[in-house]
């Protein structure tokens, strides 16, 4: 199929990739490769979904803040002098300047170029001589804000309003989530790094058992050898989630299980394994008996992913007067297996640039990629 014309957005193209799973293709190669598609997603799935934008913990403080890139949106996400997380447009309302850069601690976002003032919840609070011009009144020039939401202890905002509920999307998940208290858990480090691969293809490698005995080999592959994982079934939310069992926990490399921290106070002992959790469209973590990791997916491009990666623990483990030299070895861990995965990851990725690629058929190992493939087609084909 050309992909230059309008056909990639015909429900046709797709028949094969929505199927039922033991019966579906891949989703075609433009879906990780054609700007146009990318510009569609950008549109209909980004603008209008919950996005997650970190976790809440990383901001303790009032005017603590972190600024993100999300698909063109300049944002900051600031506790404000109320305690409250607030993501607003980092862009000044007078000439359009980028406000904050990084992150930091600031009593006042404060512009650089003119020195217009705003409140940490983004009210106009100072702006220098302009009592001159008629009629002008400090209400009407704040910054924008957008919609959000906490959840599990992760901050999430919507860029445009109107779209699904955030509930919706979580559904019945937090039920399946209880036992592991993730709200209360603790950000320990967050890891920042770019992939040269499509932001669809770094959450599905994530969410597949097929590659694992191929790419981990030598890393994780003997921890999930027992067992086949199992795809959880009466999903009611926008979400897919795979129960892998095993034993031991899974953030730390094979050879080093012996070495792990406590295991969740709340989590009951039947529940040895990981469940890994793929929120649509562009949240992905993993929980196991001593952790909780996560990805912040934030797309560059049709061939370019920006990731920020969250590694938390209860609050009891992070206190632990030995967490720092245990917790090196579950970062050895996170950082040989992501390794891994990106050298395929960005050989895939020049495969479907290529715009040869012929899709062939899923593995019983690859659910997941089916179920969203059919969350996607709904929301970006016409």
């Amino acid at each position: 199929m050309n992909t230059l014309d309008g056909s990639m957005f015909d429900r046709h193209a797709y028949a094969k990739a929505t199927l039922p799973p033991l019966h579906a293709e891949p989703l075609p190669g433009w879906c990780y490769a054609s700007p146009a598609f990318h510009a569609r997603e950008i549109e209909r799935v980004f603008n209008r979904s919950w996005i997650c934008l970190g976790r809440a913990d990383a901001l303790p403080s009032r005017g603590d803040y972190r600024t993100v890139e999300l698909c063109g949106a300049r944002l900051i996400v600031i506790r404000d002098q109320a305690g409250t997380i607030r993501v607003l447009n980092n862009v000044c309302r007078h000439r359009g300047m980028v406000l904050l850069e990084g992150c930091g601690n600031v009593p006042m976002i404060r512009c650089p170029f003119h020195a217009w003032a705003y409140a940490l919840y983004g009210s106009l609070r100072g702006a220098p001589t302009m009592d001159q011009s008629e009629n002008f009144d400090r209400r009407d020039y704040g910054l924008i804000s957008f919609d959000v939401k906490l959840w599990q202890g992760f901050v999430f905002a919507r860029l445009e309003p109107g779209g699904p509920e955030f509930d919706a999307m979580t559904g019945n998940l937090d039920a399946l989530l209880a036992p592991y208290d993730l709200a209360n858990q603790k950000l320990a480090k967050a890891r920042s790094f770019t992939v040269e691969c499509n932001w669809k293809l770094f959450i599905e490698v994530f969410m597949e058992d097929y590659h694992v005995a191929v790419v981990h080999k030598n890393s994780i592959a003997a921890t999930y050898a027992s067992h086949p994982p199992l795809l959880a079934t009466g999903v009611n939310g926008g979400y897919a989630t795979i129960w892998d069992e095993h034993e031991g926990t899974s953030a730390l490399l094979t050879e080093e299980q012996n070495l792990s921290l406590p295991a969740i106070a709340s989590l009951p002992e039947s529940m040895l394994g990981t469940r890994y959790v793929w929120l649509y469209p562009s949240f992905a973590f993993a929980a196991t008996i001593d952790c909780m990791w996560g990805f912040e997916i934030y797309p560059e491009g049709p061939g370019r992913t920006h990731v920020v990666m969250n590694m938390c623990f209860p609050e009891e483990t992070v206190a632990r007067p030995d967490f720092a030299e245990k917790f090196a070895r579950y970062e050895k861990r996170w950082k040989v297996s992501m390794d891994e995965d990106i050298v395929v990851l960005e050989r895939q990725q020049q495969g479907m640039n290529t715009g040869r690629y012929v899709p062939g058929r899923l593995s019983h190992l690859e659910p997941s990629l089916n179920l969203f493939a059919n969350w996607l087609v709904e929301r970006v084909v016409d």
